[in-house]
């Protein structure tokens, strides 16, 4: 890519001469310079400078096509050097931290006996920022939850997953009968637990936007005393017998081997919630533009069939 293309999408980014100017190593005057070459060649403003600095609706129209164009060379890098080396590449992979522990360990060691010399980085991020992050090319794939549909995005589920109500046995059996408990594993009311104390993930998560639509709709407001993304934190609080959680089944792992070492008295309940119908889509997700070299695209026929296994577990 031309330097100054390079150079606009730095000014574009951050939105200021200086800092841009930094990031490149070079002169504020070389910087200005290089944004007048483009707006002369083109004929058009790409910024207005007053009241401060921004895009022009032809600065974002050279945005958006330059990033698309960054993303298709960085395609094109690794497809090449994939086929120089048949063996040897790199890409940048977005999770959440509860997911990365559930899925990865078991996929990795497989793609390792294929692959051992391919490196992967990962960007542990929230859904909503990693769909951020791969339509700027900073990820080149990246598993979510409830991807919000894009042009530039190409989505495949991996797996329907489902929200469910994790209480210790302590808990459950001090605010209700052995006769209410029962009726529960066909589904919890939520109006029983309005009191009961609840820790759950931070509000601009995907799978607790979905848990507050719930709440929403049936006008339900939880008795929340603790937030925290990690799912695993939130098994293990429970399990303290403090308060209960909300959590999807395939995050579960901890509260299974919680229960296989506790007493009755202390295992952790996990029952499904009624009328909590919309699933947990677990997508992954690529850049249409992305051309995939053959390490990535037999990373995702491993990690399809590792969820495929995970879903039915």
């Amino acid at each position: 890519m031309r330097i100054s293309f390079e150079i606009f999408l730095l000014v574009a980014e951050e939105l200021s001469i200086s800092r841009a100017s930094r990031r490149a190593f070079v002169t504020q005057q070389c910087v200005s310079d290089h944004i007048k070459r483009l707006e002369r060649e083109y004929n058009v403003a790409l910024f207005e400078r007053k009241p401060k600095l921004h895009l022009t609706p032809a600065g974002r129209v050279m945005q958006e096509n330059l990033r698309n164009i960054q993303i298709m060379e960085k395609s094109m890098n690794a497809s090449l050097q994939s086929i120089a080396s048949g063996e040897e590449g790199a890409f940048t992979m977005g999770i959440s931290t509860s997911r990365a522990s559930v899925i990865l360990p078991d996929v990795l060691k497989e793609y390792y006996a294929l692959y051992p010399k391919v490196k992967i980085s990962f960007c542990v991020e929230d859904t909503h920022f990693l769909e951020e992050k791969l339509k700027s090319g900073e990820i080149d794939t990246f598993i979510g939850i409830n991807t919000t549909p894009h042009p530039d995005f190409e989505i495949s589920t991996l797996a329907i997953d489902e929200v469910m109500l994790i209480i210790s046995s302590s808990l459950l059996h001090s605010n209700f009968t052995e006769q209410e408990i029962q009726l529960m594993y066909d589904g919890v009311d939520m109006t029983q637990f309005t009191d009961i104390p609840f820790t759950l993930s931070f509000t601009n998560g995907k799978v607790n936007s979905v848990i507050q639509e719930y709440l929403d709709y049936n006008n339900l407001r939880l008795n929340v005393i603790y937030n925290c993304s990690d799912s695993e934190t939130q098994i293990l609080l429970c399990a303290t017998g403090i308060c209960a959680s909300l959590c999807p089944r395939m995050l579960l792992s901890t509260a299974y081997r919680h229960n296989m070492t506790s007493s009755e008295h202390d295992r952790l309940y996990m029952l499904p919630v009624r009328g909590l119908n919309r699933p947990l889509h677990v997508d992954l997700v690529t850049h249409k533009r992305l051309v995939q070299p053959a390490f990535m695209a037999d990373f995702k026929k491993i990690l399809q069939s590792k969820m495929q296994d995970l879903s039915q577990s």
